[in-house]
């Protein structure tokens, strides 16, 4: 019974189209990081700062879309514990995106490679976990992606420990700093998306 229903739950919010977004976006990262590390006029493996950065952030965004139902207001009063239900969504793609990307950045892990990969799915996932329960899911990559250009633009990446826990994605993995923000924020995100759900569009409801 339970895995009927997630494979209904995973059909009604558009997983298919989720994980072939991820699809591509895990080659294009695999092609992007291996044609930027092989660059002899480049850093070698530390150039790959845009895909650590921008590969985690895209999924992220595609996951948007799946974390609210198309009526999400009669989903919840339906008997199941949507608590959990929400927690595991976000779990389970947290762990489908950092599977993927990871085997991408294999070659030195440790320099801009497989562990920022998967710091870095933690951290979008969970501030697009959040926004969805604040925004809705329409709107949920906003603050992601806005963030995501800021901090890529204008943060140091070698700093003190406070310009890392804010500029978490784009520091080494080897900050470990970075990965208390990374992780915080996935909490964050993670619980205040399994209390409350997607936010509902008041103008539906007026509807």
């Amino acid at each position: 019974m339970t895995g009927r229903l997630l494979r209904l739950h995973l059909r009604v919010r558009g997983a298919s189209a989720f994980v072939a977004g991820v699809s591509v976006i895990t080659l294009l990262a695999w092609a992007g990081g291996t044609w930027l590390a092989g660059r002899s006029f480049l850093d070698g493996p530390a150039a790959r700062l845009p895909v650590v950065v921008l590969a985690p952030l895209l999924s992220a965004v595609l996951l948007g879309p799946t974390l609210a139902g198309v009526d999400e207001e009669l989903e919840r009063g339906t008997p199941l514990r949507w608590r959990v239900w929400r927690a595991g969504h976000v779990l389970l793609a947290v762990l489908a995106v950092a599977t993927a990307l990871v085997l991408t950045g294999l070659r030195a892990p440790e320099t801009f490679g497989a562990h920022a990969l998967a710091r870095n799915t933690l951290g979008w996932i969970g501030l697009v976990a959040g926004a969805t329960a604040l925004l809705g899911a329409r709107l949920a990559w906003l603050p992601a992606f806005g963030y995501g250009c800021a901090v890529y633009f204008a943060a140091p990446r070698d700093a003190g420990v406070l310009a890392v826990l804010w500029a978490w994605p784009v520091q080494t993995s080897t900050a470990a700093a970075s990965w208390w923000a990374a992780g915080g924020v996935l909490a964050l995100g993670l619980v205040g998306y399994a209390h409350g759900g997607a936010a509902v569009d008041r103008r539906s409801r007026r509807n």
